[in-house]
């Protein structure tokens, strides 16, 4: 490796992996391979790939890996045929949301006072027995759910896509138990008008979902795109449901395209009634309004239907308009009285139709990735290397690799038209991809990303062999019992334990016991070279990325409050430098028009759901900008804010995206001492000198406010874009999931506060010290290289842990239990004075020494001292037989720190936390209650010196009380 260093010094560390690996491939190239006819093509030769090797080589000492074997989707109409065996895989749910959403629908559990069955009356029959003497029981109406519910689905072939998004919903609802009743109908367009029927298939009347006491809700499940939506005989039926009962349209479209289907009616927002009001019960602001076609005399008969988003927020403003009365209201379009308003005409007298226009129109794939939301672009690219796939595997796709990927981020890949799709007999839907779609998308994937799905796929299935069965594939094969239709690229590797986990065994695929080369991969990778004109080239760099729209900045500032009535607005000036900054980012960048430069919280339109915003622009800025003042440390909306960009930072630097240069821009608003900055701070260099001295002195503000320093400020901004654009450019921080923002801490500690400490202790075996045959690739040298997450993450868990920690202002110091003294004092000065962590590798207590330390740490019993065992749902090791054994060997040997980490609510942390992005969400609830626990147990050090007792204030003293019978002659007292 040196000598190749010396002689290619520009080559970094994935250029000499692949150089290596094309070195050891060239002894076995002994001149092309004959071309072999597609499988279902004769008359179609193309060219067998070579094998590719895996992305991540085994260690040097780590036994070599078991052959993998390729899956691929088995799809009805492929044009290729397989031999093989078919295997039903576990698949992804079509709700990204589900627990969200369950939040967002509680305010329907609202009980109705007065149900049909009786309760008895505890008060009124104890109040009427203490007036009486006689005990009579007295009964009242019992509470009971007010609504029942029916699920109006929209059966048109448009909605197909929607299959599984919508039973996901429909089993929300079903686990949430708001409702006395559960019903789905089906809604389809025949010649007569727009026909109900229910589970069995069977002609249901419309008047069914008429309710005479009001308590039945329907929501009607759309997107609108059929022809019978721009009908009015659907809106007149949804009309006749609202004056009885409540009535919503769900639309699982972009709030954006809402426009171009049959929901083309006036908006407004309806205000509240009393709690459970239908339709014509809700309140609106009138606005202009066009003619309401025929049958309406008048425009007072407009009656409002909420149409909500499958997303959180707009089921929460709609659940909290209906039972909460909640003021803010929700979206909702008015229905005139004849169903829809008459269609507008041009003053020629004709329909309203498009302009045309002669520029050139650019292909689909350039059109698709300029508007659409960098989650979809996302999304398309990774679907590029397929011929078809199902909505399943789309699905997975978007579980697996684009987390923050919501039901409108896959609606605009769907609508777009991007992938045709089509439908078999059995309603199982396929999206194909156009070769010419697939040439553009795939000039902006790379090679690495390529790679990543693979992983991410094939890492799901090994985890979750015994899944529900959502997905079925095919393991091809010689001996296979049939031959198939399916797409000829695999979409993941399964290894030998996984299939026989999935009921495939050696024995009934007719294997030999050597090992065959694998070729699964070899047709994703070998895929994006396929077409001549595009793809990815032999040098592809991680620089090429799919169309990034994302904002590239988050302004995080303090709100200043107000000095009081008239005073104006306080974060006037604020306002001004984000529009500077975000016009300078404009000029520097190659963004498109309507493409937001920066995010700050006061861009928000009122009603809108802030902390969801704010989490999803946490999630997906590029760079983080506070804006640092003595007030900021202050804030705890601000320090939010910091912590949950940087457990963004902390992620993608453990699983390689990201190297240790910080996508944290710090701007100066006001002078800020050094010791007035948190511990978690001080890292980062808060002001340059390239800046200028009256910046370092006066900050922005003193910039802005004088009109003198003008040249100065306007020369400040535009460097701080500078370098914005600069850090957003040369160090991309990926998107990652949005963190819930009222379940995330604070960076800051509480004003007045002390430093804060705490104490890691990491309990874990070295790679010379793990028992025969354990995995050796979790360990190093010593307990601090620990790393269970090595599938996801590439740094030790105590350094991951360490920076977690820091981040929320604490001083943290690491040790190891082999550090620990057994011998030693039970409350020493070390382990009395700071709240401490406990990080325990099951497989410690294979040595009989270090169980010895963790049950003696147990005996002590320190309720401040808080335990989380990490492990691997990837790890096999971890779930077989010696896995559940370590488990139980743990439940002895640290029974009263397990027990008090369940009773304290860290029932996932000393359980076992799976993955990397568990450990991240649990651990800020951990330190919190080890702190909490130490403050309240730990014992006091006052100062020392003499004790002075606290002033009390106490009043004049009365004369002790005497009877008058008590005075007289023997006491010298007048009687």
């Amino acid at each position: 490796m040196a000598a190749l260093q010396v002689v290619a010094p520009g080559l970094d560390g994935t250029a000499l992996a692949d150089l290596l690996w094309l070195a050891s491939r060239m002894g076995e190239a002994g001149g092309e391979e004959p071309a072999t006819a597609v499988p279902g093509h004769p008359d179609e030769p193309r060219r067998e790939p070579r094998p590719v090797p895996r992305a991540s080589a085994a260690e040097p000492g780590a036994e070599p890996q078991a052959p993998e074997h390729p899956l691929h989707e088995r799809l009805a109409g492929a044009p290729a045929r397989l031999r093989g065996d078919a295997v039903a895989v576990s698949g992804a749910g079509g709700l990204p949301d589900g627990l969200p959403l369950t939040r967002a629908l509680r305010p329907w559990k609202r009980p109705w006072p007065r149900g049909r069955r009786d309760e008895l009356d505890i008060e009124a029959t104890v109040d009427g027995y203490a007036r009486s003497g006689e005990l009579v029981p007295v009964f009242r109406p019992a509470p009971e759910r007010w609504f029942g519910l029916v699920l109006v689905v929209d059966r048109s072939p448009a909605m197909q896509v929607w299959r599984e998004v919508i039973d996901d919903f429909t089993v929300v609802l079903d686990r949430l138990g708001a409702f006395r009743t559960l019903q789905v109908r089906d809604l389809s367009f025949g010649e007569r008008g727009p026909e109900l029927r229910d589970g069995l298939g069977r002609l249901t009347g419309p008047g069914q979902l008429c309710s005479p006491d009001g308590r039945l809700l329907v929501v009607v499940v759309s997107d609108c795109v059929a022809g019978g939506w721009r009908d009015p005989a659907v809106w007149r039926q949804l009309r006749a449901w609202s004056r009885s009962a409540p009535v919503a349209l769900l639309n699982p479209l972009p709030v954006k395209l809402w426009r171009r289907t049959g929901l083309d009616l006036p908006t407004v927002r309806a205000l509240p009634g009393p709690p459970g009001a239908h339709n014509t019960q809700l309140s609106f602001d009138q606005p202009l309004l066009p003619d309401a076609g025929p049958g309406a005399e008048d425009k007072g008969t407009w009656l409002p239907i909420p149409v909500l988003s499958m997303s959180p927020h707009s089921l929460s403003r709609w659940s909290r308009t209906l039972m909460r009365t909640a003021a803010d209201g929700c979206g909702a379009v008015l229905v005139p009285p004849g169903g829809r308003p008459a269609r507008r005409t041009d003053r020629h007298g004709g329909p309203v139709t498009a302009q045309s226009s002669a520029r050139p129109v650019p292909p689909a794939a350039v059109r698709f990735l300029r508007t659409a939301s960098p989650a979809a672009a996302r999304l398309a690219g990774l679907c590029s290397p397929f011929d078809k796939l199902s909505i399943g595997l789309l699905h997975l796709i978007r579980q697996e690799l684009v987390p923050e990927a919501g039901v409108a981020d896959m609606a605009e890949l769907l609508v777009s038209g991007l992938f045709p799709v089509s439908a078999d007999d059995g309603g199982a839907v396929a999206l194909r991809v156009p070769e010419e779609v697939r040439d553009q998308l795939l000039d902006k994937v790379t090679e690495h990303q390529i790679w990543r799905l693979n992983r991410a796929l094939s890492r799901h299935l090994s985890s979750r062999p015994g899944g529900s069965g959502q997905l079925t594939a095919v393991v091809p094969g010689p001996a296979g019992g049939m031959e198939v239709p399916a797409e000829l690229r695999s979409f993941a590797q399964a290894s030998q334990r996984t299939l026989e986990l999935l009921g495939l065994t050696a024995t009934r695929r007719g294997q030999r016991k050597e090992a065959r080369p694998r070729q699964g991969w070899t047709d994703m990778a070998t895929a994006v070279t396929r077409s001549p004109k595009a793809g990815l080239r032999a040098h592809t760099t991680e620089r090429e990325r799919v169309v990034d729209n994302r904002p590239y900045f988050f302004l995080s500032y303090a709100h200043t409050p107000s000095s009081g009535p008239g005073g104006g607005d306080p974060d006037h000036w604020v306002s001004v430098f984000f529009r500077d900054l975000c016009d300078h980012i404009m000029a520097l960048t190659d963004l498109p028009a309507g493409a937001a430069a920066g995010f700050m919280d006061r861009e928000m339109r009122a009603g809108d759901g802030w902390p969801e915003r704010l989490a999803e622009n946490l999630a997906t800025c590029r760079v983080f900008v506070p804006l640092l003042s003595p007030r900021y440390f202050t804030s705890e909306m601000c320090g939010r804010e910091w912590y949950a960009f940087n457990e963004r930072v902390v992620q993608a630097r453990s699983s390689g995206a990201l190297g240790p240069a910080s996508p944290i821009v710090p701007a100066l608003w006001a002078r800020v001492e050094y010791a007035q900055l948190p511990d978690s701070v001080r890292h980062l260099q808060v002001a340059s000198a390239e800046f200028g001295k009256r910046y370092m002195e006066s900050g922005l503000y003193g910039l802005i406010k004088l009109n003198r320093l003008r040249d100065e400020y306007e020369e400040t901004v535009l460097q701080l874009a500078q370098r914005i654009v600069r850090t957003a450019e040369e160090f991309p921080l990926p998107s990652g999931a949005p963190r819930a923002y009222e379940r995330t801490p604070s960076a800051f500690k509480p004003r007045g506060e002390g430093p804060r400490r705490i104490h890691l202790t990491v309990a874990a075996p070295t790679r010379d010290t793990i028992p025969p045959g354990r995995d050796v690739r979790p360990y190093g040298d010593t307990a601090h290289d620990w790393n269970p997450y090595f599938t996801e993450s590439t740094r030790p868990i105590a350094a991951l842990a360490e920076e977690l920690i820091r981040a929320l202002d604490y001083r943290v110091t690491v040790s190891s239990l082999d550090d620990l003294d057994a011998s030693g004092p039970a409350d020493d000065e070390e382990s009395t004075s700071r709240p401490g962590i406990l990080l325990i590798d099951r497989w410690a207590l294979t040595d009989s020494a270090r169980r010895q330390k963790l049950h003696l740490l147990d005996a002590r019993s320190r309720p401040w001292v808080s335990a989380i065992v990490p492990w691997n749902r990837v790890d096999v090791q971890c779930q077989g037989e010696e896995g559940r054994v370590l488990a139980n060997d743990l439940e002895s040997t640290l029974p009263l720190s397990l027990d008090r980490g369940r009773r304290a609510g860290s029932r996932t942390a000393v359980n076992g936390v799976p993955t990397l992005r568990s450990f991240v969400d649990v651990l800020p609830a951990v330190v919190a209650h080890a702190t909490r626990q130490y403050l309240n147990h730990a014992a006091p050090h006052p100062p020392s010196g003499s004790y002075t007792p606290r002033p009390r204030l106490t009043g004049p003293a009365l004369p002790p009380y005497r009877h008058p019978a008590d005075t007289g002659p023997e006491t010298g007292e007048e009687a």
